[in-house]
């Protein structure tokens, strides 16, 4: 059967097909954070990334936040040290670095040890950044990008939903960052936060809420991507596999499906009786979904790259 039955398929630059993507990061595994941010976010069916540091009371004393809620709630947990004090030689780096990376790798088995990572502000490091730079890559690890700091400690109002809004304004990806929550250092205001929550609930058809880690492997598979390929194709579905350009990605010496494994989002015009579909890859059912009516229909569906075909059907 012809391919003609289909468009031509296209990888969105947003899981989802989003219009924008926002990522909320906190610092510090804070205790605020495990009282208010959360749960709240949980309620809401949110997530986001938050920087431990697994050798501190505060991480201790609030652990079962970090090791059971988190993970089980589609958080993610990155790589601040141990300690938040920085290391005296390389062995001590290696260290604050190292086992904080392996306590993440536990708690997230069968899935890529690839985290960001910040060393912490007001830290001192008597290792070089070369030194910093070949543990960041010796534990998978990459630099957290740049984004707002959000604090308002000092009770100005701080509308913090305002970045969002800006993101799906100008269709853009948003990083921003915490501390406490409701009080302790740096903090924002439970309200504003509760403020930025509901909207990004509201919205979701408008915005990807995204890890920060998998932001940045859906960004750089979709840089990498070589070809997107439909075959297989009868009125009832058709075969779609995604190819990355492996040389175009560091792998951290690993292979590339191990290191990215970010579902990327096709988009595909398809016939206009369809109206619900399945989409499979291997042992995986993927998210899709049919939108649109008469010679617009389209569907949008996932597929894992460098991993073979997704089998996508007509469900009627």
């Amino acid at each position: 059967m012809s391919l003609s039955l289909y468009g031509e398929p296209e990888v969105t630059k947003f899981r989802g097909g989003k219009p924008a993507a926002f990522t909320m990061q906190f610092d510090d595994s804070m205790e605020s954070q495990a009282a208010i941010a959360v749960p709240q976010m949980n309620a809401r069916g949110l997530v986001g990334t938050f920087y431990i540091n697994p050798d501190t009371a505060r991480y201790r004393a609030t652990r079962e936040t970090w090791e059971v809620i988190c993970p089980q709630s589609g958080h993610e947990l990155a790589n601040h040290t141990m300690r938040h004090e920085g290391a005296r030689d390389y062995a001590e780096a290696e260290h604050e670095i190292g086992e904080c990376s392996r306590l993440i790798w536990r708690l997230y088995p069968g899935v890529s040890k690839l985290r960001p990572f910040a060393r912490g502000g007001a830290t001192t490091w008597s290792v070089s950044d070369e030194q910093i730079k070949g543990l960041v890559r010796k534990w998978f690890l990459f630099r957290r990008d740049g984004g707002t700091a959000i604090v308002d400690e000092y009770g100005t109002g701080q509308d913090p939903s305002v970045f969002a809004r800006q993101a799906v304004e100008k269709g853009e990806w948003a990083p921003v960052h915490f501390h406490g929550i409701g009080g302790q250092w740096l903090s924002t205001c439970e309200a504003g936060f509760l403020k930025l929550l509901d909207y990004l609930a509201e919205n979701r058809d408008k915005l990807w809420i995204a890890t920060a880690g998998a932001a940045r492997k859906y960004r750089v598979e979709h840089e990498a991507l070589w070809r997107v390929l439909l075959t297989d194709a009868t009125p009832q579905g058709f075969a779609a596999t995604i190819e990355c350009d492996e040389g175009k990605a560091d792998t951290y010496g690993a292979p590339f499906a191990e290191v990215y494994d970010e579902p990327l989002t096709v988009r595909v015009r398809v016939p206009a009786e369809w109206r619900r579909l399945r989409a499979k890859q291997g042992e995986a059912t993927m998210a899709g979904d049919v939108a649109g009516a008469g010679r617009r229909t389209e569907a949008a569906f996932d597929v894992l790259p460098n991993r073979g075909k997704a089998v996508v059907t007509r469900l009627e």
